[in-house]
């Protein structure tokens, strides 16, 4: 009986005593493609929510540049609104002593007409004691 080879079986190879073919990690593989993914997907979030905070921070600083300028127009109509005010206020403090001249020069003219209807009334009174000229001469 001699051994001989049978050439249907695989004769050993120079790496007969090495291990099985390593496969790959598929898992982990798949677990960091996925982590990276995630991690590409939240920095395209933070950069468009920093966008936003930044539209936000223009938006609000402008606001405030409007909120100021309102202000200080608000401002200058208050002091347009004093000065009109002080400028009523001397107009009916000078209305109010017009008005008293106007009244004590009416009270003067109203004396002085009464003081000259008094001397007409004198001289009515001595002119129709003294005669009937008068009323000759008064009619036609």
């Amino acid at each position: 009986m001699t051994t001989e080879s049978d050439p249907t079986e695989p004769s050993p190879g120079p790496g007969a005593d090495a291990p099985e073919k390593r496969t790959r990690p598929w898992g982990w593989i798949a677990a960091c493609a996925v982590l990276v993914i995630v991690a590409g997907g939240l920095a395209i979030w933070a950069l468009g929510t920093q966008s936003d905070l930044d539209d936000q921070k223009s938006q609000t600083a402008q606001a405030q540049q409007e909120a100021q300028s309102a202000n200080d127009q608000l401002g200058a109509m208050e002091d347009q609104l004093d000065d009109v005010s002080q400028a009523v206020d001397d107009a009916g403090d000078d209305l109010a002593q017009a008005g008293d001249e106007a009244s004590d020069s009416i009270d003067a003219a109203l004396s002085g007409i009464k003081a000259k209807l008094a001397a007409l009334k004198e001289q009515i009174g001595q002119g129709g004691a003294g005669g009937g000229d008068a009323e000759a001469t008064a009619t036609p």
